[in-house]
């Protein structure tokens, strides 16, 4: 610690011995009023200064120009926002030596790592947290969300909550990294519009996990956190229920569609650390990566239209969960620079020699693939394909997306769709080199 941030927090220290029994004083007040009186005292003036300082010597927030203010200034509107103000005027105990480190590495630092916070709707008592790749899966509890906000001794009395309070049940998994792309800023910019969460960064962990089930998992909020300073809401669509009798209601979080049992946590522990060990470009080699990389993006772009048993919630999706899925089954077992020509029937082979437990199995992927290659021509042509037939292709071809991305990444061959053809024609070839395989993969995974 720098001296000047040592000089930074002991200013801070001042400015709340001395605002706090002045706090009193203004009953007549609004918290907003507080903030702004504490903020243009003489002791807010040396706080400053002492703060511009600081972050100057952190290195944190540290203008271009010489003459631009380092660090956040100390105004009544961080002082409302942070609920200090609120603080200092209510009778709840606090100690001030630790309110003023918090408000000092919130004025000037030192730089810290920012993280990204993807929340899932998996309902799942995740038993430890698990790296996944550089992505720590965890379950927070109430301690440990309430701990990330800003100033957090404060933070009760915060104008705003940082966080969904349906986060403080306890009951999301999130998958969370830190970013070193990320810098922290001096105001947080107002969202007035979302397109949803921006899954691309987190697409393998995401994969993984939507390769277990064909009940699909999806981002139900996302947040940017530099913890004890910011926390910025990207998204936020948690879906909530209540509980409780008439009159005496109360929200909860609404989890799922997939939910895994206490039974299943090790095993989905242990395909998730397999799944994101195998799904990196070191391992793959950039060609494979990058194709599976594109499947998964049209496969996860479907979760939020996928309900229970992947049935589609809403008919009218069904045609755009089509598209995706044949898309990136069609993606997934090409070749660049392979012909066009006949490319569903070379597909729709590949997909049922590389997922096919036996000979039935083959035949009925061969002619699910088929026939949502048909439903995807109507759809490209402007026809409307026979219901019957749209909602089993929107509903079949999910399972054998998902099969063939888990074979794709434990098989690790650059040239699947080949291979696939080889396997077609080749016993040996078949169980050599993708049934045994997948069968040593998943012995690995179901091993008591």
């Amino acid at each position: 610690m720098t001296p000047e941030h040592l000089e930074l927090v002991a200013a801070l220290v001042d400015l709340i011995s001395d605002a706090r029994p002045r706090a009193g004083e203004h009953a007549d007040l609004t918290d907003r009023e507080t903030a702004d009186a504490i903020a243009e005292s003489p002791a807010g003036d040396t706080v400053r200064r002492a703060a511009n300082a600081a972050a100057r010597a952190n290195g944190y927030l540290n203008g271009e120009r010489g003459d631009r203010h380092a660090g956040r200034a100390l105004q009544g509107d961080a002082l409302f926002r942070l609920g200090v103000a609120a603080l200092l005027r209510s009778n709840h105990e606090f100690n001030a030596e630790a309110l003023a480190g918090q408000l000092a590495a919130y004025l000037a630092g030192p730089p810290e790592d920012l993280w990204r916070y993807f929340v899932l709707n998996i309902d799942w008592e995740l038993p430890r947290p698990t790296d996944l790749g550089g992505w720590r899966l965890s379950r927070p509890g109430a301690d440990e969300w309430r701990a990330q906000r800003p100033v957090p001794i404060a933070a009760d009395h915060a104008a705003t909550q940082a966080w969904d309070p349906l986060l403080e049940s306890g009951w999301h998994v999130v998958l969370a990294t830190p970013d070193p792309e990320l810098a922290p800023v001096r105001d947080l910019p107002l969202r007035l519009f979302s397109r949803g969460p921006s899954t691309r960064s987190v697409w393998a962990p995401l994969l993984a996990v939507n390769l277990w089930s064909d009940e699909p998992a999806r981002v139900v909020a996302e947040y940017v956190v530099e913890p004890g300073r910011t926390v910025d809401c990207l998204y936020s669509s948690i879906p909530y229920t209540y509980i409780g009798s008439p009159g005496d209601e109360c929200e909860v979080p609404l989890l799922g569609p997939l939910h895994v049992d206490d039974s299943h946590s090790e095993r989905l522990i242990r395909f998730l650390t397999e799944i994101t060990t195998r799904l990196t470009e070191r391992e793959l080699g950039t060609k494979l990566h990058d194709r599976i990389r594109r499947s998964a993006l049209r496969f996860l772009s479907t979760s939020d239209m996928v309900g229970y048993r992947a049935d589609v919630t809403f008919s009218d999706d069904e045609p755009q969960v089509v598209l995706n899925y044949v898309t990136s089954l069609e993606n997934l077992l090409s070749g660049g620079s392979e012909s066009h020509t006949d490319l569903s029937r070379r597909t729709a082979q590949r997909a049922a020699v590389l997922i096919g437990e036996n000979d039935g199995d083959r035949l009925r992927t061969l002619r699910c693939v088929k026939d949502a290659y048909n439903v995807r021509s109507s759809i490209a042509h402007g026809s409307d394909p026979r219901p019957r037939k749209l909602t089993e292709a929107a509903t079949q071809v999910r399972s054998i997306l998902r099969r063939a991305l888990v074979a794709a990444i434990v098989l690790g061959e650059a040239e699947l769709g080949p291979l696939c053809d080889e396997a077609l024609l080749s016993q040996g070839t078949l169980r050599a080199k993708i049934n045994n395989p997948l069968a040593e993969f998943y012995s690995l995974i179901h091993a008591p």
